[in-house]
C-alpha cells in the first residue's frame, strides 16, 4: 500500500471517529431533552461508526482472529442498541433480545482477549486467584438484585457473570500489551460494566434519579467504554505493523 493511499485511508478513519463523536453528542442531548426521534436516529449509528473506524485503522490485523472476534462484538453491540430502542413500546421481548445481543457481544470480547497473543503471560492466567475480586463483585450485585429479578433471575444472573468475566479477561491483557494500552482497555471494560449495572439497578431497583439523569449516565459510560475498548484494541493491533 502506498504512502498516499495510507494517508487517504487515515483521513477517512478520522472522519469516522469525528462522526462517532458528533453522533454521541447528539444522542446524549436527545436523552436529556427527551427528543425521542433524535435518539432513534443516532443510536444505531453510534457503534456503527466506531466499528467502521476500527476496521479502517486496523487493516494490518484484519486476518487475525482476535480482530475478527472484537469486530463481531461491536456488530452485536449495534444489534443490541437497536433492539433496546423498542423496549419502551414493545416490552420484555425486546429487552431479552437486546440483552441476548449484548451477551453475545461480551462473549466475542472475551474471545478477542483470549485469542490475542501471549494469553498465558497475563496476570490472571499466571495467578488464577486474582479472579476472586471479580467473583466477589458478581456475587454482591447478584445478592443485591436477587429478590427483585423475578422470572428474569436466570438470564440476568448469567448476563452479569459474563460481563464480569469480560472484565477479568480484559484485565488479563496486562503484560501482553504496552501498559497504557492495558489501562485504556480495562478502563473501557469497567465503564461498559458500569453502564450495564446502571441499567439493571434502574430496571429492578428504584434509584430515585430522574430518567434523564439515568439515561445520561448509562449512555455516557457505555459510549466512553466502547470507545476506549475499541481504541485500546486498535493500539494493541499496532504491534503487528
Amino acid at each position: 500500500m502506498s504512502k498516499a493511499s495510507i494517508n487517504h485511508s487515515d483521513k477517512k478513519g478520522d472522519k469516522l471517529l469525528l462522526g462517532f463523536a458528533i453522533l454521541a453528542a447528539f444522542n446524549l442531548i436527545a436523552g436529556v431533552l427527551h427528543l425521542d426521534w433524535l435518539g432513534y436516529v443516532t443510536k444505531p449509528l453510534l457503534v456503527s461508526f466506531l466499528a467502521a473506524w476500527y476496521y479502517q485503522y486496523s487493516r494490518n490485523v484484519r486476518n487475525n482472529k482476535f480482530f475478527q472476534a472484537f469486530l463481531m462484538g461491536l456488530c452485536f453491540s449495534i444489534l443490541g442498541d437497536t433492539l433496546l430502542m423498542f423496549v419502551q413500546n414493545k416490552g420484555e421481548l425486546f429487552f431479552m433480545l437486546g440483552l441476548s445481543s449484548f451477551l453475545i457481544a461480551h462473549l466475542f470480547y472475551i474471545l478477542a482477549f483470549s485469542l490475542f497473543p501471549s494469553f498465558k503471560s497475563g496476570p490472571i492466567a499466571r495467578h488464577p486467584l486474582l479472579t476472586i475480586p471479580f467473583l466477589i463483585v458478581w456475587m454482591i450485585v447478584t445478592i443485591y438484585l436477587w429478590v427483585d429479578l423475578g422470572a428474569l433471575r436466570i438470564p440476568v444472573v448469567a448476563y452479569s457473570f459474563v460481563i464480569i468475566a469480560m472484565l477479568a479477561f480484559c484485565f488479563n491483557m496486562r503484560n501482553r500489551v504496552p501498559r497504557y494500552v492495558a489501562q485504556t482497555l480495562f478502563l473501557g471494560s469497567v465503564l461498559f460494566v458500569l453502564s450495564d449495572f446502571t441499567i439493571a439497578f434502574t430496571k429492578f431497583k428504584n434509584s430515585g434519579l430522574s430518567p434523564s439523569i439515568v439515561g445520561l449516565i448509562i449512555m455516557s459510560t457505555y459510549l466512553t467504554g466502547q470507545f476506549l475498548l475499541t481504541s485500546g484494541m486498535k493500539k494493541a493491533g499496532e504491534r503487528f505493523v
